[in-house]
């Protein structure tokens, strides 16, 4: 492949089109920093990453990149969105959404920081720390793998709403990038979503088909009976507690299947149940039981809720359990990589950039050195790979020889000369401090007692 012409046509175009139509100032300076997150061996801060043989030139010009560069998110979205793979014959697409944080503990200068929750190796409890909080949306073009193809990332801070309400804005500007005879894709969530809202967006005419993985302890209604003819006309039949067996009864539909690594698969599937918060949207739910993880070990049950037209929530509720803890994986993969070495520029600044993260972690490595169906990262980034596992870095040594024939977009290096510095006398004014925001309550609680999250109307 590394030298086949026809193999490197695609990504060729791709990293034209990134350079010539995506970034704006300081495009060389960007171009070549993305190569070089690509080629190290592991994150790195900038001034480590300015060495690397693919950023050909000098660290002013990476911290200059940073602090004055600019780029095109909708171009870029565009760019993604339409370099997709076609899913194979019988096949639908798999994206799916996740957020992660990016601890900010320290920084009193960072406006707008609100207490997230950062999973640590070895605590008991996630602890909350003052961050910055992403959500990505991306592709899934090998379920069971940690590869994934990024679609759209957003800040989510104290004054964006909920993450559904997030989740919601960038799937309409992801599907308006689509044709319209593109077949609907299937969005696969975690439970930090509210199944009522996302069924209010789907019956209003979404374009994509959902699968919510709904929480342990969760109340649900049933359709009501019919009408008595006296007193008002109710809204909810009996409940259906997802945590309560006796309140199940039969289910609509069962399909079982079996998986090499996780032996019986068994779905069955409840109709017509809905939020109480959203009685006027109806949804389908799925409980997925395993008979055993990848490793042996006994897995819990998964409960999701389908919201789609083509009632395929039954054929495919199976990959959720399989696809969660790789997605949560990658998802961070791209926010340690410019960290260190950018605490000093401003936060506006920080999130301009952090699309391009995306596009450089994600996109090219899993068009050129995208590992074979069954590779898995490493338990965690940066750790020594467990006995029989691949190196979370395998892509590096890969990219290192295949740059020299791919060649690159950017302009040589100009020589300019020493910086004239600072004058003397000149003193910068202190960076102005910002305390730690508090998320804005809702004015009027869920009904439900799992999720307290305001049910906005759907635009």
């Amino acid at each position: 492949m590394l030298h086949d012409p026809a193999a490197l046509a695609p990504l060729r175009d791709f990293r034209q089109q990134l350079y010539g139509t995506v970034l704006g100032r300081r495009q060389d300076s960007l171009f070549e920093l993305s190569d070089a997150v690509l080629t190290a061996d592991g994150p790195r801060p900038v001034v480590r990453l300015s060495l690397q043989p693919a950023f050909r030139r000098r660290w002013p010009s990476a911290s200059d990149a940073l602090a004055d560069g600019c780029l095109d998110p909708a171009a870029l979205r565009r760019l993604c969105v339409g370099s997709l793979p076609a899913p194979a014959a019988g096949q639908r697409e798999l994206w799916a959404a996740a957020g992660t944080s990016y601890p900010r503990a320290d920084a009193a200068t960072s406006p707008e920081r609100t207490l997230e929750r950062r999973a640590v190796a070895g605590a008991r409890q996630a602890p909350i720390v003052p961050a910055w909080e992403y959500q990505w949306l991306v592709a899934l073009p090998e379920p069971g793998t940690s590869w994934v193809l990024p679609l759209e990332v957003r800040r989510r801070g104290p004054t964006v709403g909920t993450p559904t309400a997030l989740l919601l804005r960038q799937l309409r500007a992801a599907l308006a990038q689509r044709p319209p005879t593109a077949p609907r894709p299937v969005v696969l969530l975690d439970s930090g979503y509210s199944a009522g809202e996302l069924a209010q967006a789907s019956h209003a005419g979404l374009g994509a088909d959902l699968l919510v993985r709904l929480a342990k302890r969760r109340t649900l209604a049933r359709a009501p009976g019919p009408y008595c003819g006296r007193g008002a006309r109710p809204k909810h039949g009996p409940a259906f507690r997802t945590h309560d067996p006796r309140t199940h009864g039969h289910p609509q539909r069962t399909a079982t299947t079996t998986d090499q690594p996780h032996g019986t698969i068994t779905v069955e599937l409840w109709e017509q149940l809905h939020d109480p918060a959203a009685a006027a949207a109806p949804f389908a739910v799925a409980r997925v039981t395993l008979e055993r993880l990848a490793g042996g070990a006994p897995p819990p049950r998964a409960t999701v809720a389908g919201l789609d037209r083509s009632r395929a929530a039954g054929r495919l509720a199976g990959p959720v359990a399989l696809v969660r803890r790789p997605l949560h994986h990658r998802a961070r993969l791209p926010l340690p990589q410019t960290g260190p070495g950018v605490d000093h520029l401003p936060p506006a600044r920080c999130h301009r950039h952090r699309p391009l993260d995306g596009a450089a972690g994600g996109r090219p490595v899993a068009a050129v050195a995208g590992a074979a169906p069954g590779h898995r990262r490493a338990p965690a980034l940066g750790a020594a790979p467990a006995p029989g596992r691949q190196n979370p870095w395998p892509r590096a040594p890969r990219l290192r020889r295949l740059l020299p024939t791919l060649g690159s977009p950017t302009r040589p290096p100009k020589p300019r000369g020493n910086a004239p510095g600072r004058q003397p006398g000149q003193r910068p004014p202190p960076a102005n401090r910002h305390p730690v925001c508090y998320r804005p309550k809702p004015d009027r609680p869920c009904r439900c007692p799992s999720h307290r999250s305001r049910l906005s109307p759907v635009a």
